[in-house]
């Protein structure tokens, strides 16, 4: 077999159309004007080989019954920020859900997905976003969400838990236990 292959790389071309259905938010009306519309290159997350672009029609657009100005946002591809949604939960489940460090999050997204992300905007988002993506992870399993995280390890390795939620700064074993508000201990092992 054969491994040496080049890498593709795949543009796909998002309309507005395909994200928005032609009404004002505002007044509902379908009597709109596009003001101004430009294309935003994003990337997406890929394979080992193939790299994918993102080339998104963004427009600014007015009602002409309400006379208001808006942009319509597409839901996977969140207007601040520089790469798609799918890569940002890519790096906060790998985080969450295998206790990966932003770094190696960062190293895989290259090696694997072909997008550079820099570590500290990785460390951002883990930081940031983290309270909210594990509230909606943990919202279609109430019992899985702790009110009251009080957490000790065995390894002596630093684990932060709380607000700044950024984890561990490399990858060791460790073991976790946390009591949950009902008297019961949940046991965390991570390898």
């Amino acid at each position: 077999m054969e491994f040496k292959r080049d890498i593709r790389t795949t543009i796909r071309t998002v309309e507005l159309d395909d994200y928005f259905d032609g009404k004002c938010p505002l007044c509902c009306s379908n009597d709109i004007f596009i003001r101004s519309s430009r294309i935003r290159t994003l990337p997406d997350l890929g394979t080992t080989v193939e790299k994918v672009i993102i080339h998104l029609t963004v427009a600014t657009i007015e009602c002409k019954v309400c006379e208001v100005e808006f942009s319509p946002e597409h839901p996977d591809y969140p207007p601040k920020y520089e790469y798609s949604q799918t890569i940002i939960e890519y790096a906060l489940t790998r985080f969450h859900y295998h206790n990966t460090s932003g770094n190696v999050i960062a190293r895989d997204l290259a090696t694997l997905h072909h997008v550079k992300v820099p570590e500290e905007t990785i460390y951002s988002w883990l930081k940031r976003l983290s309270p909210e993506f594990l509230k909606t992870k943990f919202a279609e399993r109430p019992e899985n969400i702790p009110s009251n995280i009080k957490s000790i390890t065995v390894d002596g390795c630093y684990v932060n838990m709380g607000k700044a939620i950024i984890g561990k700064k490399k990858h060791v074993e460790s073991f976790s236990v946390t009591r949950l508000e009902d008297g019961r201990y949940l046991l965390m092992w991570w390898e």
